[in-house]
């Protein structure tokens, strides 16, 4: 786990802060107190993975309570609201049940499918017509896991200004250091998608293992020209203490992000070219920054992957074209990946702004297989040219 400077917080404040973040994101990961009873003294747990669609539940598996054989999948509903990015609403839902598992202290019931991601959830009721019993709602689920995202541990800078989600893994040699930006409002980075929880996945790390650090990155300092310069510099002082220690190649420091994060992996690029190793933007804001279209000459040693949707409704694909253009003219080495309809279509994407995963999302085009990370880990600082194209 992670040595560098860690969150320094009393348990308290921790939690605070916690709770403050995924607020701002419009979730919480846990629906009450670790491991609390329900009255009839069930525990249940609802394990849950980040998918490319974000944070979904594989089953809720409630332990102190019998199954009786003759009642399966077909007897249990699930219905509840959610709330979705941007708006303090919520809509209603329902899902069937796919599979009722016997345990050998309880039993689990795998969702099918679950039309949400879990962390909007703000009411769940699950149902059982054969046995009302059986039944349990939001408030009787105790604890929320999360494999690989809950590997990740909350770092702060001194001031406690700025903070990051970091995995890292036991290591006695350097390893690459991906650092991944999320959108403006996704303050719940490791919940929302899948960006920064894949490499960290285990099959993941056995082929590039690798540091991962997430910024979290409320609203008001993404605005900010000079708060995310601030956090760029904070981001590179951990790097520096993980160098020092010798569990950081200092050769082979990445960046990634979507949208804003997109704008920000950019930036930092421009402002530090002869730290970053390589830069993949995703959709990348850069329409809503006051310099990183102009500044782009200065990142001309930093190798670019853009990815975008040719009919991302929230950032026009002629801004990722346009970067790509002026960087070339600079003399940098750019790829720029344009997803066209089908391939978003085919991803899961809808058209339309209006759609929780709209063309907006590249990533769920660009994550169906690793050929963003060979094109990433392919670069060195201390190369001129890559080793392999995507």
């Amino acid at each position: 786990m992670a040595k560098g400077k860690r969150n320094k917080a009393p348990g308290k404040r921790r939690a605070t802060l916690m709770l403050s973040m995924l607020l701002l994101s419009g979730g919480l990961m846990t629906a009450g107190p670790a491991e609390a009873d329900s009255p009839s003294g069930r525990q249940i747990t609802a394990y849950t993975e980040v998918t490319k669609w974000g944070q979904m539940p594989l089953r809720f598996t409630v332990r102190g309570q019998n199954l009786s054989e003759d009642i399966g999948a077909e007897f249990f509903s699930i219905a509840g609201d959610a709330a979705a990015w941007g708006t303090a609403s919520t809509h209603s839902f329902s899902c069937g049940v796919k599979e009722v598992i016997p345990e050998a202290d309880g039993w689990s019931l795998v969702p099918d499918p679950f039309p949400d991601k879990y962390f909007y959830v703000r009411r769940l009721t699950v149902s059982c017509e054969a046995d009302p019993a059986l039944g349990f709602t939001l408030a009787d689920i105790g604890q929320t896991v999360t494999e690989t995202a809950d590997l990740f541990t909350l770092w702060e800078s001194e001031n406690r200004m700025i903070h990051a989600q970091v995995y890292q893994p036991e290591t006695v040699e350097p390893l690459p250091v991906v650092v991944v930006f999320h959108g403006y409002g996704d303050t719940a980075n490791l919940l929302t998608y899948r960006t920064a929880v894949d490499w960290a996945e285990p099959a993941h790390q056995a082929s590039r293992p690798c540091t991962v650090i997430a910024p979290v990155i409320d609203d008001g300092m993404y605005i900010g020209d000079s708060t995310r310069s601030k956090i760029f510099t904070q981001v590179l002082s951990w790097i520096d203490g993980m160098i020092q220690a010798g569990t950081a190649d200092p050769d082979r420091i990445y960046l990634m992000g979507n949208s804003f994060g997109g704008m920000s992996a950019i930036e930092m690029a421009e402002q530090h070219p002869d730290r970053i190793a390589a830069v993949m933007a995703l959709c990348p804001a850069l329409n809503y920054s006051r310099t990183g279209m102009a500044s782009l000459p200065k990142m001309v040693s930093v190798p670019l992957y853009i990815a975008q949707a040719e009919k991302d409704e929230t950032i026009p694909s002629s801004v990722g074209m346009q970067a790509a253009e002026q960087l070339r003219a600079a003399g940098g080495d750019v790829t720029l990946k344009i997803y066209s309809d089908a391939e978003m279509e085919a991803a899961g994407a809808v058209l339309g702004s209006e759609n929780t995963y709209s063309f907006h999302h590249v990533e769920l085009a660009l994550l169906e297989n690793q050929d963003y990370a060979e094109w990433l880990f392919s670069h060195r600082l201390a190369q001129a040219e890559p080793d392999a194209q995507p």
